[in-house]
């Protein structure tokens, strides 16, 4: 079997925390109580035990994820030792027992409590500015990523990793968590969330008229050029309703699209999902003939990015081996 290059995708999820630019927040102040329900859960706890409690504890949807939030908020930490060495997302039931992670842990955890409580949800990747590197540096890769849950028929951003707090260096130079609540990341939308995240897939601004990735790297939402009119809603049912490896595609492509600086997601992607054709599937001649095409387009955009053509090299000519 093929390995999947899971040290590429690692560079898709790459996490950067920053304090933020203050928003309107979306958690209202009269809804503390409903925080402190879920503060108030205990922290050790099972996934199913805590999916009960908010369930009893959230009478709706929007209920539900504010419980959830104030679990969050009150045990769950950045990892800065995993925040300066990367690595893979680890399975939600680990960073539950640990209770601490980075973007990609905290989204994989919100993400699975949310399924279980029957609460629509989807993981978005885009883009953060990280400390110290201007915008136009970091549009290369997508390095964040967060949730967004449909509440009460509406689509909403959730960012649990940077609504608990952040890291910062303490008087050592060593990077620290501190736990500092930010309730304008949860349950929020609109241009003052776009200005610190912007999604790599127009889509998810969740606006009819999406601003442009120029715009978000000159930090001048307001002012900036915006696309045509966009028929966001539509455009998600459409997506949500693809099979597993035509969302991945579809995403893909709009996200170069949108973005044409970001070739990765594209060699990415499309390397990827030739793996997933030839590990998973019967090896047919339609099945080589696809996974060919989709190496050779990873091809065609890894030109200019240097360590993965080996890769792409050793799965086209597995392919061509088959099919002769």
């Amino acid at each position: 079997m093929i390995p999947v290059r899971m040290s590429v995708k690692w560079l898709l999820t790459a996490v950067a925390v920053l304090s933020g630019v203050s928003l309107a927040a979306q958690v209202l102040p009269e809804e503390e109580g409903i925080l402190e329900r879920g503060g108030r859960l205990p922290g050790e706890i099972s996934v199913e035990a805590l999916v009960d409690s908010v369930a009893r504890w959230g009478r709706t949807e929007r209920e539900k994820v504010i419980v959830l939030a104030g679990w969050f908020r009150e045990y769950m930490s950045i990892d800065a030792g995993k925040f300066l060495a990367g690595g893979p997302d680890a399975d939600y039931r680990e960073v539950l027992k640990e209770r601490k992670g980075i973007c990609g842990d905290f989204t994989g955890l919100f993400g699975e409590l949310c399924n279980r409580l029957g609460i629509e949800n989807e993981r978005v990747e885009g883009y953060v500015e990280e400390d110290g590197r201007e915008r136009g540096e970091t549009c290369y890769r997508t390095n964040h990523v967060w949730n967004v849950v449909r509440v009460a028929g509406e689509w909403w951003h959730v960012d649990m990793m940077w609504a608990v707090g952040a890291l910062g260096r303490n008087v050592t130079g060593e990077w620290v968590f501190r736990r500092h609540w930010k309730p304008e990341y949860v349950l929020t939308r609109g241009e003052q969330f776009l200005t610190t995240h912007m999604p790599a897939d127009p889509a998810w601004q969740l606006t009819d008229r999406p601003y442009t990735m120029d715009a978000f790297i000159e930090g001048n939402l307001a002012g900036g050029e915006r696309e045509d009119y966009y028929n966001y809603t539509d455009s998600i049912v459409a997506f949500r309703c693809l099979p597993r490896d035509e969302r991945q595609i579809l995403f893909a492509r709009r996200a170069n699209r949108f973005n044409p600086r970001n070739k990765e997601v594209m060699v990415v992607t499309y390397y990827n999902e030739a793996v997933f054709l030839l590990n998973y599937n019967r090896k047919t001649r339609t099945v080589l003939t696809r996974a060919r095409k989709y190496f050779k387009i990873a091809e065609e955009y890894a030109r200019d990015l240097p360590g993965v053509k080996e890769s792409i090299d050793e799965g086209l000519r597995n392919v061509e081996a088959l099919i002769k």
